[in-house]
């Protein structure tokens, strides 16, 4: 008979009476001599929780079972093993499969008969019970901190420390957060601020070297702004997705700012920007790259540049063409040289920046962060469809009734009409013409500069959006 004992114990239960490593693994060895086994192979997992089966010893005992090489797993208690109702009726199935048991030696059951698999069923329910539980006093304890102190509820980011338990700016480190949002000003992208970084031998708070995923995060954390954000959003399993806005904590002024709110969103911005540039963003032959829009399809206008040699002479020429048209999707070629079209919208940024107030009559998108949620609430509107689908095909197969259907239906169009509501009432909040105008004003020397790709960066950032349609035809929502 191989048995395979496993012990667990997580951070905080070292020094509990009765979990701690030593007394489980005596107690299952007494438990096999008893049986009269022979000594088990003990799989360890030392700090960790079981919420879920990320454990590495527990994932080795696993992948032995299925291998063949163990017929009894055994814990002293099913906590040991399982906390979350469907891991362990998966992994008790995974065990049968396989020909092996699982045994409780202090709970007195095993999965080998059928009294047992009852009984494990009964205890699986009551460990995720509690383990629910405790999850609900952590989450309303971290509620009320979040509310009513200025106590840090989570780690310290590049730029902060925890100082009697409060965010402490850390000097050096904060001059390294500002380096880092000058060259954000610039024209840099996260994958160049790492390069320079890394170049100056500058590493994270971990003593690793920087990339662009933790430089765009870091850059992106409010917290440097002094302003604590929490609870926005919610994860089930490995989704994640924002929770109703009500429900969010923002506090401004939580503890000391090492950027303002000003600079802050100005970054955001030129980040968002970026991403809708994706690979052309630090190319400046096209100022227009990823706001240039077909008229005709709505797809991007891409840079398309094409030479012409003849014995006396050799031309360049650079136009904007709609991308769906250059990959084969049907649009018509459509086309505008880039020389006409930049022209007429730096002549545009150079309007709006001198006119007077009342002179302004624009087309202005929602802010950014009203997009991100938009964004959101459109994914659930499409879930919401999705949802009364399988509502009507359950109908269909009987396996609801017409009222049940008729009541499904119209707590779903309640939950569209204001998924809609609140589509609408995003799209309509946008910046003033007078902030836009103070924007174009302050970039307009970058833009009308020699160095392109600060151009670029700030055509980016004044810009939603230009649709061009007939090659002459220019529509511009500004930011």
């Amino acid at each position: 008979m191989n048995v395979a004992a496993y012990i667990r114990v997580s951070t905080d239960e070292q020094a509990d009476k009765g979990n701690s490593l030593t007394e489980q693994m005596e107690r299952l060895k007494a438990y096999c001599v008893s049986m009269g086994w022979n000594e088990p192979k003990f799989y360890i997992d030392d700090g960790y929780s079981a919420k879920d089966l990320r454990r590495p010893a527990i994932k080795k005992m696993l992948n032995d079972v299925t291998q063949g090489k163990i017929q009894v797993v055994l814990t002293t208690k099913i906590d040991r093993f399982c906390r979350n109702m469907l891991d362990l009726l998966s992994t008790v199935d995974l065990l049968s499969k396989h020909d092996c048991s699982y045994i409780s030696s202090t709970e007195r059951f095993d999965t080998s008969t059928a009294h047992g698999r009852m009984t494990l069923n009964l205890l699986g329910t009551f460990a995720e019970f509690e383990r629910d539980r405790t999850s609900e006093r952590v989450k309303d304890n971290m509620l009320s901190i979040a509310k009513n102190s200025d106590r840090a509820i989570s780690g310290p980011c590049f730029g902060y420390d925890i100082v009697d338990k409060k965010y402490a700016i850390n000097e050096e480190e904060a001059k390294i957060v500002k380096y880092m949002f000058d060259l954000a000003l610039n024209g840099d992208g996260p994958r160049m601020i790492a390069k320079k970084l890394n170049d100056r031998g500058i590493t994270t708070k971990r003593n690793k070297q920087w990339d662009q995923t933790n430089v765009k995060r870091l850059i992106k954390n409010r917290k440097l702004t002094g302003t604590l954000e929490y609870n926005k959003r919610e994860t089930s399993g490995v989704k994640t997705t924002f929770r109703d806005e009500s429900e969010w904590i923002i506090k401004e002024n939580n503890h000391p700012a090492i950027i303002s709110e000003e600079i802050f969103d100005k970054v955001k911005e030129i980040l968002y920007s970026r991403a809708r540039s994706s690979k052309h963003a630090d190319s400046e032959t096209y100022l227009l790259t990823g706001i240039v829009k077909c008229g005709h399809c709505g797809r991007n206008m891409k840079g398309n540049t094409a030479r012409n040699k003849n014995k006396y002479n050799e031309y360049t020429y650079y136009r904007y063409v709609c991308a769906s048209y250059v990959q084969g999707y049907g649009c018509k070629y459509h086309a505008v040289h880039r020389e006409d079209l930049e022209t007429i919208i730096i002549d545009q940024v150079k309007g709006l920046a001198s006119a007077s107030v009342k002179e302004l009559d624009i087309k202005i998108s929602p802010r950014l962060s009203a997009i991100e949620e938009i964004q959101d609430l459109k994914n659930q509107l499409s879930k919401v469809d999705k949802r009364i689908q399988k509502q009507i095909e359950a109908y269909e197969n009987d396996l609801i009734s017409a009222d049940d259907l008729k009541t499904a239906s119209e707590r779903i169009r309640k939950n569209r009409e204001e998924l809609n509501a609140r589509i609408k009432e995003l799209e309509s909040s946008t910046r003033e013409a007078a902030s836009v105008q103070e924007i174009a004003v302050e970039f307009l020397p970058d833009i009308l500069g020699e160095d392109r790709l600060k151009a670029k960066n700030a055509l980016r950032l004044l810009i939603e959006e230009v649709v061009v349609t007939d090659g002459e035809f220019i529509d511009i929502t500004w930011k």
